[in-house]
């Protein structure tokens, strides 16, 4: 389930959402409702955009996703990233933690053609890394 995440804290990106045929997962403007569990707000305008709908512990099925994503939107996500001059654009790769007690060291490596568009595109990467037993606690 990688996500590609805009956030600005001068523009909506609403319009945007609407018109565009890229993927967008969710699109929030500052203040609204975050998550409903903990009514928590956000504090800048977002947009997100589904890149893959692989599972967490599929880390070279969502990579191979990504780079298909950014090969077939790199022109629209020039002209958002020129349009809205976002403060922060991220490529977030959700994955569970393979740690155990036999599993010591967790290590994911991203391949060059992905860290090639991506710098192209000016996108920070993020792993954010979760125990696949504790997702439920959410």
């Amino acid at each position: 389930m990688c996500v590609l995440k805009a956030f600005s804290n001068s523009r909506s990106f609403k319009g945007f959402a609407e018109t565009t045929a890229m993927p967008v997962y969710s699109c929030l403007d500052k203040g609204e409702v975050l998550n409903p569990k903990t009514r928590s707000l956000t504090e800048e305008n977002r947009i997100s955009f589904d890149v893959s709908e692989k599972e967490w512990n599929d880390f070279p099925g969502q990579v191979a996703d990504a780079i298909a994503f950014l090969t077939k939107w790199e022109t629209d996500l020039n002209k958002l990233i020129a349009d809205f001059e976002p403060e922060d654009v991220t490529l977030d790769f959700p994955l569970y933690s393979r740690l155990n007690d036999r599993i010591i060291n967790q290590n994911d490596y991203l391949p060059k053609e992905l860290i090639i568009l991506a710098g192209r595109l000016g996108l920070c990467i993020g792993m954010s890394i979760y125990q696949e037993d504790r997702i439920a606690d959410l």
